[in-house]
């Protein structure tokens, strides 16, 4: 114990069905809530001591914070005395956001941008050679050699991703001479806009000069290209009017292989949460949805026979003249099945024909005139997403979604940026490839990577910090995470030794940590890890609550307090307050009764027979699983065992039960990588029960959850006297206007 701090005292606290129980815990101690379920352990560490720790310091903010963020009742109890700042970190999922990984919940993530951002070699996407410097004299000749007669805009960068008005810049910008910018891709008169909005991000590109490339214009040209040099810090960009497109000029980044140049690189380029940053196809999530070829054709059926379900019909004016002239062009039938089409004509039907715009002559079938215009195929897929994404009709959207399954993005390859920064490589592997390691391995790598002296003075602290929060992780027991593992896919414990390992990075002193259940679902050979973690947690000066039923983890607290002896009303008293010696010595405490060997769980003596019915899993690939095939008994109580990492819930939860739930409930889960799974006419339904809550409502309880609810107002709505007053099953129900 601290000399400085006072202890922990709680007097007649009376939360849930605690029975005006007093405790006295000395700070700076592990200690372990113990007893059965529903004894009141959560109830006096979280209720009481976690609860009572939020309250003050909400009291402590200004009024104004505290209508924002709420308040927290009193407790019930007497006194509560000597608590600190309480951190909880719960038995809970980690949120349903895809955007939130591993590395983004630890921190690790933001110290790789910035090393990535700092010393990796920046590849080029398209050769996939290394880009070096370039010099001011080959960009001016790159520039000269572009077609006589283009007419062009010479781009400096200003400002990207800025939120800002920049209002004082346009002044001095005016002052400068300039007189036009590019803003979020609009052009602009300097001395026609005031102000930008503050509260968006803004890119601003000043416009340098507009020219057309040309002899008489060769001077005009290189004084422009050497002030947008000097502007953009050697990096700049030429916008191409006769076609759009916009090419990068850049000192420091240059392919020879492609001829591309691309600009420096800045943390937030490899953040699949920054607009910068992320892939512009699949928004930073790596999948991208799109149509099952499977579900919207009927390879029998031809496209005049509207093989294709979500394209628009040949029937019609527009789309009957486009695919005319499309087989014409690429000499294919329209009245061919689907099945017999050639791969070309697939292609262009589907995806496009890859040009910028077709001329194209339409016939009206009745009236017989003609006419030309000029269009822009991008493929049936493209005009579906479009009207998808225009459609206001969530019947339409459903409907349509029904159609749809996620893929790697096809434009990132599932790393989440944008391709340039997602090239960049350190010690031989891009920012992707580091992140999809396992965690040991990851740890492995920057502890053996080799840098130059002057790489060292740059990135010496970061890697120390990034291999600093690798070793919490793998001390709490999850070695076989990524840094990329999303926050849904992570179970409920997982997620909390993820919390706990970034808690422990922070490095808080003199504060209360209460944790559930830490090791839930963790394998008996890592919990001497996730125990390492909490002593280590203690030993920084904090004090660590438990609730645990971990036999290992009793034995390494400082103290242990048993809660009991029963559940509910028959618990609610502190039976033990002292060393694990004293708790198996306790006569009342069932916890202690197990652990001593005085209780114990008899081995049944007689088995259910095995039938011939059985679920066969074939060629389970999802995740680490190595195409392994399956067979599961039904009728039986079978476990699913294994280390942790080793692929039961990527076999269970991933495969088994989503693809039960689609076949059996036209349910629309995806299902993780198989062959097939056999045996499913011997079951008509599946129930998943799993760590989520069920519910936030406070207006849901057990009874009401299990509709045990409704057969008691059933009952009390056939009383003779309900009957006499006219009552209904509302009158006996909180949740409608009758009874509440």
């Amino acid at each position: 114990m601290k000399r400085d701090q006072q202890p922990i005292l709680l007097k007649n606290v009376r939360v849930h069905n605690l029975k005006g129980v007093d405790l006295c815990l000395e700070p700076g101690e592990l200690v372990v809530f113990s007893g059965v379920s529903g004894s009141g352990k959560s109830s006096l560490a979280f209720d009481t001591i976690y609860v009572e720790g939020q309250r003050r310091y909400i009291e402590s903010l200004s009024h104004q914070a505290r209508r924002f963020l709420g308040e927290f009742a009193k407790p019930e109890a007497d006194a509560i005395e000597g608590i600190a700042p309480t951190i909880a970190i719960e038995q809970k999922l980690a949120g349903k956001t895809p955007r939130s990984s591993v590395g983004t919940m630890t921190g690790v993530y933001d110290f790789l941008r910035v090393l990535f951002a700092r010393i990796a070699v920046p590849h080029c996407p398209v050769s996939g050679e290394a880009v070096a410097a370039q010099s001011r004299e080959k960009i001016i000749a790159s520039l000269q050699r572009l077609p006589e007669k283009t007419k062009i805009a010479v781009l400096s960068p200003y400002a990207k991703g800025k939120k800002a008005e920049f209002k004082e810049d346009f002044v001095e910008l005016l002052s400068k001479g300039y007189m036009r910018l590019r803003v979020d891709g609009h052009w602009m008169e300097l001395g026609e806009v005031d102000r930008l909005d503050g509260s968006k991000a803004h890119d601003v590109d000043l416009v340098i000069d507009r020219l057309t490339v040309e002899p008489a214009n060769v001077s005009r040209l290189t004084e422009a290209a050497n002030s947008a040099l000097e502007l953009g810090k050697g990096f700049f960009s030429v916008f191409v009017f006769d076609t759009g497109e916009e090419i990068s000029f850049s000192q420091h980044a240059y392919s020879k292989k492609s001829g591309l140049s691309y600009g420096p690189l800045e943390p937030h380029d490899f953040s699949f949460n920054h607009p910068g940053g992320m892939c512009p196809t699949c928004q930073g999530l790596g999948v991208y949805s799109d149509f099952d070829l499977n579900r919207v054709i009927n390879p029998e059926l031809s496209i005049s026979e509207d093989c294709c379900t979500i394209a628009s019909s040949c029937e019609t004016v527009r789309f009957g003249n486009i695919y005319r002239h499309l087989a014409k062009e690429y000499k294919f039938s329209l009245k061919t099945p689907w099945k017999d089409l050639s791969e070309k004509a697939k292609e262009v039907f589907l995806h496009g024909d890859g040009k910028k715009w077709t001329r194209m002559i339409f016939t009206h079938p009745e009236k017989k005139n003609r006419w030309f215009e000029y269009v822009r195929w991008k493929g049936v897929l493209h005009e579906a997403r479009e009207r998808l994404i225009a459609a206001k009709s969530d019947v339409y959207r459903k409907k349509m979604g029904a159609l749809m399954t996620q893929i790697v993005c096809p434009d990132c390859k599932g790393a989440r940026i944008k391709t340039y920064p997602a090239a960049a490589k350190l010690g031989g592997k891009t920012i992707a490839e580091i992140t999809a390691m396992p965690l040991s391995d990851t740890l492995s790598f920057f502890q053996k990577i080799i840098l130059t002296p002057l790489e060292k003075i740059v990135a010496e602290e970061l890697i120390k910090e990034i291999c600093s929060r690798l070793e919490f992780l793998i001390h709490v027991g999850v070695h076989y995470l990524s840094l990329d593992r999303t926050a849904p896919t992570l179970s409920g414990g997982e997620s909390q030794r993820v919390r706990l390992a970034s808690q422990i990075g922070a490095g808080l002193v003199g504060a209360i940590y209460v944790l559930d259940e830490p090791s839930i679902g963790l394998h008996p050979t890592d919990h001497h890890r996730l125990i390492d973690a909490l002593v280590h947690l203690r030993n920084l000066g904090n004090t660590v609550l438990v609730v645990e039923h971990d036999a290992d983890t009793m034995r390494a607290a400082d103290r242990i307090v048993d809660v009991g002896p029963g559940a509910g009303q028959h618990g609610g008293n502190i039976l033990v307050n002292g060393s694990f010696a004293e708790l198996l010595a306790h006569p009342e405490s069932i916890t202690g009764g197990y652990l001593s060997g005085r209780l114990k769980i008899e081995t049944p003596k007689t088995r259910r027979k095995q039938t011939d019915a059985k679920l066969s899993i074939r060629g389970a690939s999802h995740h680490n699983l190595k195409k392994i095939d399956v067979s599961i008994p039904l009728g039986l109580f079978v476990c699913v065992t294994g280390v942790s990492g080793s692929g039961k819930s990527s076999l269970i939860r991933d495969i088994l039960y989503p693809a039960l739930a689609n076949h059996l409930h036209h349910a629309q889960q995806p299902v993780g990588a198989h062959t097939a799974i056999e045996g499913i006419e011997h079951i008509d339904k599946v129930i998943a029960v799993d760590q989520s809550p069920i519910g936030r409502t406070a207006r849901s309880n057990a009874a009401t959850y299990i509709k045990l609810f409704d057969q008691v107002r059933d009952l009390f709505t056939e009383l003779p006297e309900s009957k006499m007053r006219g009552f209904t099953a509302g009158h006996f129900s909180f949740n409608v206007k009758e009874g509440s």
